[in-house]
């Protein structure tokens, strides 16, 4: 089986430190980005076939979650996008389907269940 790449960007470093914890290992490879210019940065420099995303990075009423998903389509269409958020509800979650997510998911999320999702995603 061939290595799933994998970046986690959320600005909540005890969460990133915990979820690369639970998911690295032999078939996931764990990129972390805190904030937006760094996601950026790496999905530039980098393929990953998911990105898993925090909604909002920075305060309440952002929503740079969907800014990446939108830098993905534009420059990386084949990577796969999760949305992570704790500020769920109908309109944001409609919003980033219709912009492409493969999935989108209301914290708390099991790092198990993310484990799951990913290594049977059928990979690269």
């Amino acid at each position: 089986m061939s290595e799933i790449r994998v970046l986690v960007v959320d600005d909540e470093d005890t969460f990133l430190m915990a979820i690369r914890r639970i998911l690295d290992g032999p078939e996931l490879i764990v990129e972390t980005a805190e904030n937006f210019n760094d996601a950026i940065a790496l999905i530039n420099e980098q393929d990953f076939n998911f990105v898993i995303t925090d909604l909002r990075l920075t305060d309440a009423i952002n929503t740079e979650g969907l800014d990446i998903l939108k830098h993905i389509r534009q420059r990386r269409p084949g990577t796969k996008v999760i949305i992570l958020t704790g500020y769920g509800n109908t309109g944001t979650m409609e919003k980033a389907y219709s912009m492409g997510a493969s999935l989108y998911l209301e914290k708390p999320v099991s790092g198990n269940l993310l484990r799951s999702i990913l290594v049977n995603s059928g990979g690269p």
